[in-house]
């Protein structure tokens, strides 16, 4: 986010608390719709689809992403352009949030008693390009996220809120005042 350090635990609490949220809304958001689409694929088939975990699966992957941000993960181009950092990211990301939907997968699959290939059915269809597919989906998906955060950290997230929020016409009078 910006260079400012939080100073209080409370402090670091409560960012800690926005940028968990943000992740969330981001996920819940990408999750939501691609289990609308998929309902929507289906019901064409005339097979149903629950939706309902989208936000539990949100929760579970934010945390992870959430906590690799803590543990730094993915910091490999901070001095190059932002091109470079958000690619990077967006990459590592969507590998480590991949194996984890793989891994939860094969979790759920083991206590419901069905084998490997069952347990991975539900992630693109269970196939290797069906999970590659997804990971590029991930990929895509996470380019902007990782874009706004990498341009945040630049030019300061109270800069990027006013470039984004603020209307042209009075962006204009605030820089010629």
């Amino acid at each position: 986010m910006s260079d400012a350090v939080p100073f209080t635990r409370r402090d670091k609490a409560i960012s800690g608390l926005k940028r968990f949220g943000v992740i969330f809304l981001y996920l819940w958001g990408l999750l939501a719709i691609s289990a609308l689409h998929k309902s929507l694929v289906l019901a064409e088939s005339g097979i149903p689809y629950r939706q309902g975990f989208a936000v539990v699966n949100a929760l579970v992957l934010a945390k992870i992403l959430f906590v690799a941000e803590e543990l730094k993960v993915g910091e490999r181009y901070e001095r190059e352009p932002l091109v470079y950092a958000m690619l990077f990211k967006a990459a590592v990301y969507s590998i480590l949030l991949a194996a984890f939907e793989v891994l939860e997968g094969i979790g759920v699959g083991y206590f419901r008693g069905k084998d490997l290939a069952e347990s991975l059915s539900d992630i693109g269809g269970g196939t290797p390009f069906g999970i590659l597919t997804t990971m590029l989906l991930l990929f895509f998906s996470l380019l902007p996220f990782f874009g706004f955060r990498e341009l945040s950290q630049v030019v300061g997230e109270p800069e990027l809120h006013r470039l984004l929020f603020v209307k042209r016409a009075r962006m204009r009078l605030i820089d010629e005042g």
